[in-house]
């Protein structure tokens, strides 16, 4: 039994550790990129298509251009999790207030290697540091278990 155990936890820590570090080396990394103003060209909340929860298929949906240099570039990315390729659900009452926290000019994150690649929002570096945290308990519970 401490063996399931152990790799239970050895399991839970792998996939924490991968999280977390993906995410805190993508926050540190969009951190450095440039801030430009952009202007919201539409913002609307949404059902997503491939829905996680029933209790929170909603997402949220904004068009912005911006400018970097001469050149004019779209994006449509508010959240780091976008970035990588993920989603971000919520509660309709939750995604109304995100929503409405998005005005007529923001300032985004450009990536300065690639201008066309930028993300409103980056934030929750927090999470992911708990997240690591997490791991390492997991990793010693494990650990605790097959000693």
């Amino acid at each position: 039994m401490n063996y399931f155990t152990s790799i239970f936890a050895f399991m839970i820590s792998a996939v924490a550790f991968w999280f977390s570090i993906k995410f805190i080396s993508l926050y540190l990394k969009v951190k450095k990129w440039n801030r430009v103003k952009a202007t919201i060209l539409s913002k609307e909340i949404f059902l997503h298509p491939k829905v996680s929860s029933s209790r929170s298929p909603y997402g949220i949906k904004v068009n912005y251009t911006y400018q970097v240099g001469s050149s004019t570039h779209n994006g449509h990315r508010v959240y780091l999790v976008e970035l990588a390729g993920g989603q971000a659900n919520y509660m309709k009452s939750t995604a109304e207030h995100k929503l409405n926290k998005i005005e007529d000019t923001m300032l985004v994150y450009v990536n300065p290697h690639d201008p066309t690649q930028s993300v409103m929002y980056c934030e929750g570096i927090g999470l992911y540091i708990l997240v690591f945290i997490m791991a390492i308990i997991a990793f010693l519970i494990g650990l605790s278990k097959v000693l």
